[in-house]
């Protein structure tokens, strides 16, 4: 019996998270930012948040025209690479974390890119976990191993000044925060036709 020829390997569907630094935008606007968000004395609780806080307002990026141009010229080269009608920004708030706090399972009905920009991380590092959305149409799959083809969830490091930007209809979360206090600005976007 002769060898088997090689085998192609075709992956289909993928779902494309990126992750940027976007440091140096504007260093001014920058700190502003963070003094923003840390400052605020009027943020209010979620939910999905537990040993955090939500800012109150849903228009942040209204106020750092620097920043929100910088996202969504991300967004145009997030959208140009998956084949999307660019979307603009509907909505941007933020969360501010303490040490051990976390935001439970959930995404973003009704957005089309959400995102998530760390402006202050006070010690290393965070992450942000996605769960594979396939999972749910495989529940009797006898998975044996983690691969990109079989794992539930993956976990995304990210540190201060990093952006990440992903399919709004995935869900995710983060484990409790061990990296002190954490400050996260998250974002919607949509469509001219679906934004009303």
């Amino acid at each position: 019996m002769g060898k088997l020829p090689l085998t192609e390997f075709i992956d289909v569907f993928p779902l494309l998270i990126t992750k940027q630094e976007i440091f140096g935008y504007d260093d001014d606007e920058e700190a502003e930012v963070v003094n923003t968000i840390l400052d605020d004395g009027n943020l209010g609780n979620h939910d999905l948040i537990d040993k955090g806080h939500t800012s109150t307002t849903r228009d942040f990026f209204e106020s750092f025209p620097k920043l929100k141009n910088c996202i969504q010229g991300a967004i145009k080269e997030y959208s140009k690479k998956v084949g999307l009608e660019e979307p603009t920004i509907t909505h941007s708030w933020y969360g501010v974390y303490d040490q051990g706090g976390k935001i439970i399972r959930h995404n973003h009905s009704g957005s089309v890119i959400s995102g998530a920009y760390y402006p202050y991380v006070e010690k290393k590092y965070t992450s942000i976990i996605f769960e594979n959305p396939t999972m749910v149409l495989r529940p009797t799959d006898p998975i044996i191993s983690a691969t990109n083809y079989s794992t539930q969830a993956k976990g995304v490091p990210v540190q201060q000044g990093d952006l990440v930007l992903f399919p709004s209809y995935m869900y995710h979360w983060t484990d409790p925060n061990n990296s002190g206090k954490r400050c996260v600005v998250s974002f919607n976007s949509q469509t001219p036709a679906f934004s009303g």
